[in-house]
C-alpha cells in the first residue's frame, strides 16, 4: 500500500466509531488520486482491522447512477478507464462527490 493510502488507513482506524460510513472514508481520501485496486485494499484493511463499513448518505446513492453511466461512456469513447476528474466534468459533480459514488459502487460490488 502506498504511504499516502496507508496514512488514510491509519487516520480511519484511529477514529472512534467502530462503523465507518462511506462518506467518512470518502472524506478521508479527499482529493488524493487513488486507484480501484487501492480502494479495494483500503476497504479490506479497514474490515481486517475489525471495523465495519456502513452505508452512505442519500446524496451519494443519488450520484451513483450518473457517475457510473458517464464512467462507462467515457471508457467506451477513450478505450481506457477514465479518471475522477473527467467523470466529474462529465457529470457536473465535484471530484469529492464522484469519489464517494465510486467508493459506494466498490462496496456494493463486494
Amino acid at each position: 500500500m502506498r504511504p499516502e493510502v496507508e496514512a488514510v488507513l491509519q487516520f480511519l482506524l484511529s477514529s472512534e466509531p467502530r462503523e465507518l460510513s462511506l462518506d467518512a472514508i470518502g472524506d478521508a481520501i479527499g482529493a488524493m488520486r487513488i486507484t480501484q485496486d487501492e480502494i479495494e485494499q483500503l476497504l479490506g484493511a479497514i474490515e481486517n482491522a475489525g471495523k465495519t463499513i456502513g452505508g452512505s448518505s442519500p446524496q451519494v446513492r443519488q450520484h451513483l447512477r450518473p457517475v457510473l453511466e458517464q464512467a462507462r461512456r467515457l471508457k467506451l469513447e477513450r478505450q481506457a478507464t477514465p479518471n475522477v476528474e473527467s467523470i466529474a466534468e462529465a457529470t457536473g459533480l465535484s471530484t469529492t462527490e464522484v469519489r464517494a459514488a465510486l467508493l459506494y459502487a466498490q462496496v456494493l460490488g463486494r
